[in-house]
């Protein structure tokens, strides 16, 4: 994988927020001295509804996202396989394509 996972889901989980909402959570999860791990899904998941990724999906493979956080997520760990590994390559190949298309004016 390029990316963490909950780098991943902080990213797509900004696109849901407004500018305020994003500078709090930011704000609430700068304040863990763990950026990495339970701690810092622990607070994020108290700041963001993660139902909205299955209920009111952006793109169709948000719901991939959910159903990581909500079943493959364990108290021990925080797989890089499975789920999170299906959406990252399916996501960048789609920013890619984008950014591609954003590029040459396509």
């Amino acid at each position: 994988m390029k990316y963490s996972p909950l780098y991943i889901i902080f990213n797509q989980a900004c696109k849901y927020l407004s500018e305020q909402e994003i500078n709090e959570l930011k704000d609430k999860l700068s304040k863990t001295n763990n950026k990495q791990g339970k701690i810092f899904l622990r607070i994020f998941l108290q700041n963001f509804d993660i139902e909205v990724f299955k209920d009111k999906p952006l793109i169709l493979e948000d719901i991939w996202l959910y159903n990581y956080i909500k079943y493959e997520i364990t108290e021990k760990k925080i797989p890089r396989r499975g789920l999170i590994e299906m959406y990252e390559k399916k996501y960048s190949i789609k920013n890619e394509f984008y950014l591609l298309k954003k590029i040459l004016k396509i």
